[in-house]
């Protein structure tokens, strides 16, 4: 088990392969769903024969701490900066994945000079505030105004039988049709194993990242990406629309943008993606 000490908390990291760095950022933002059922990762076996993979789980999420503070897109992209001086990884590529996405960008505004490429999928530069979710992000202000007053306990008790926030931006039967990582049934058998401590920190933990982005939109600051980049988007994602992904990338100047026909969210498990991705990565090696 990889820890890195990092920011006061502690974020759980895992290592594989050998080559020129890529570190990645997972989507979702934890929860029992993606906290407590094991993240497939299949793809890292198909990049790790060419590549230093690093994968880790943000806070408040997977295996990592879960301070009892507010979190913002700043304490995320500062947990991707620390991780990666941490490591000592030279010029990686980033991966940013969905939710992960906009602490890729927060992090390539900064420190794009120590990129060596940047991969944004299924994502967007405003991924709470756009037309589809204009319902959701008020009600997550809500929730989050009922967390920071009362405490995560009190809280817990007062939103346990809310709906999920997918409720408010998704259809029932875009929310059946989606792609998701995880397995249904396992996350609920695994979910009743656990503590009511448990339970109530990955509840908060998942409000506390969703709050994060809630307020924001790098419209503005999209022209300051200089660096060699690929937008990556499924035309049938229902979850983040494919209209936003065309957006992201006709803002970044001189990035390539690649559709991937017929395909959902959760892009990191097509095929298609990663070997999108593995050609993206491996051109500049050859450069090199």
């Amino acid at each position: 088990m990889s820890i890195a000490p990092i920011n006061g908390i502690k974020i759980y990291y895992e290592k594989f392969g050998n080559g020129s760095p890529i570190i990645f950022i997972h989507g979702a933002y934890g929860g029992i769903d993606s906290s407590v059922t094991p993240r497939k990762n299949d793809w890292v076996d198909k990049l790790k024969g060419s590549h230093t993979v690093i994968t880790y789980d943000r806070r408040s999420a997977g295996r990592s701490s879960y301070p009892d503070e507010v979190h913002s897109i700043d304490i995320l992209a500062s947990d991707l900066s620390e991780l990666i001086n941490y490591l000592e990884l030279k010029n990686p590529i980033v991966i940013g994945s969905s939710a992960g996405g906009l602490i890729a960008l927060r992090y390539a505004f900064e420190f794009q000079k120590n990129i060596k490429k940047l991969i944004l999928v299924n994502t967007s530069y405003r991924m709470w505030k756009n037309p589809s979710r204009i319902r959701a992000s008020q009600e997550l202000i809500r929730r989050h105004e009922i967390l920071e007053k009362y405490g995560i306990k009190k809280a817990y008790d007062i939103l346990m039988n809310e709906p999920a926030f997918i409720t408010f931006y998704m259809s029932q039967d875009d929310i059946d049709k989606k792609v998701s990582y995880y397995s249904k049934e396992e996350a609920k058998k695994l979910s009743n194993e656990l503590s009511i401590e448990d339970t109530m920190k990955y509840y908060m933990g998942e409000l506390r990242n969703q709050f994060a982005y809630v307020d924001l939109d790098y419209a503005s600051r999209l022209n300051e990406i200089i660096v060699d980049t690929l937008v990556i988007h499924g035309d049938a994602d229902v979850q983040v629309p494919y209209s936003l992904g065309v957006e992201l990338a006709k803002g970044i100047k001189g990035s390539k943008f690649i559709t991937i026909p017929g395909a959902g969210h959760g892009l990191m498990a097509n095929n298609e993606t990663i070997n999108n991705i593995k050609e993206f990565c491996g051109n500049l090696d050859e450069n090199n």
